[in-house]
């Protein structure tokens, strides 16, 4: 029930939450943001730092989104058109989806995962608003 290797797993939530700010934003992402599949797994750390800064793109641009917006582009030679609501919502799914992969692998290593949940995120968010 998980993508892969955990690290596979971060690895891919990682790389996808930096295509999904590209899709939305343009953005470029220089070296210090490279995240291979076949390089050695860069360490928590460097995921976790990725996250952060590709989090906070998205979280800026669903802040100023409409609904109106439209993204064009093409995905594997496909062209593409949809509102940009459907971006956000699906880097939402997929986080969701991978975060509850990656809690189930840690729970298999006999580590206890943080809740993955979005009401443990908003008391985390709510107390550093404080």
């Amino acid at each position: 029930g998980t993508y892969g290797r955990l690290s596979q797993t971060l690895i891919h939530l990682a790389r996808a939450q930096g295509g999904y700010v590209r899709t939305l934003t343009g953005w470029q992402p220089g070296q210090e943001h490279r995240l291979e599949y076949d390089d050695p797994f860069p360490g928590v750390d460097r995921v976790a730092w990725h996250l952060g800064v590709t989090g906070e793109a998205l979280v800026k641009v669903a802040r100023q989104a409409s609904s109106e917006r439209l993204l064009e582009g093409t995905w594997g030679n496909e062209p593409y058109r949809f509102p940009e609501w459907v971006v956000l919502l699906q880097a939402a799914h997929h986080a969701t989806e991978h975060r509850q992969q990656i809690a189930t692998s840690l729970t298999t290593l006999g580590i206890e995962p943080p809740e993955p949940d979005l009401w443990a995120y908003w008391d985390v968010v709510r107390a550093s608003d404080l």
